[in-house]
C-alpha cells in the first residue's frame, strides 16, 4: 500500500497579501505615470489651478481604477469587496505618501479624493472580475 504524501506549503503567489502588494504597485506606478504626463502638460502651457487640480484627481482614480482591475481580475472573485478594499488601501498609502514629503496635512478635499479612489478602484474590480481569460485558473 502507498501513503500518499501530503505537502504543505505556502504559495505565497497566489495569496490575498501578494495580491493586494502586487495591485498596490501597479496602481502607484500608474498615478506616477499619469502625473509626470500632467506635468509634462503643464509646462508645455501655463494651466490654471482648476485644471492642475483636475489633473491630479484624473490621476488619482486612474491608479485606483488600475488597482482595483488587477487585484480583482488576480483574485477572479469578489470585485466589489476587493476593489473596495483595494481603494482603501491605495488612499491610505498616498494620504502617507502626501505627510511624509509634504511634512505636514492638507485636509482639503480629502474625503472627496477617498470617496472617488474608492469608487474608481470598485469600477475596476469589477471589470477585472468580468473581464475574460486566457488560461483557466488552476
Amino acid at each position: 500500500m502507498k501513503m500518499k504524501c501530503r505537502k504543505v506549503k505556502c504559495n505565497f503567489r497566489n495569496s490575498k497579501l501578494c495580491c493586494a502588494i502586487i495591485a498596490a504597485a501597479v496602481g502607484i506606478f500608474v498615478i506616477i505615470i499619469f502625473l509626470s504626463g500632467f506635468s509634462l502638460l503643464i509646462s508645455c502651457f501655463n494651466a490654471s489651478d482648476d485644471l492642475v487640480s483636475f489633473m491630479a484627481i484624473a490621476a488619482l482614480c486612474a491608479g485606483s481604477f488600475a488597482a482595483g482591475f488587477t487585484a480583482a481580475k488576480r483574485r477572479r472573485k469578489r470585485g466589489l469587496l476587493v476593489g473596495f478594499g483595494i481603494g482603501v488601501l491605495i488612499y491610505l498609502l498616498v494620504f502617507l505618501f502626501g505627510i511624509i514629503l509634504m511634512k505636514g496635512f492638507s485636509g482639503a478635499g480629502t474625503f472627496m479624493k477617498f470617496i472617488l479612489m474608492v469608487l474608481c478602484s470598485c469600477i475596476g474590480g469589477v471589470c477585472g472580475v468580468n473581464t475574460r481569460i486566457c488560461k483557466p485558473p488552476k
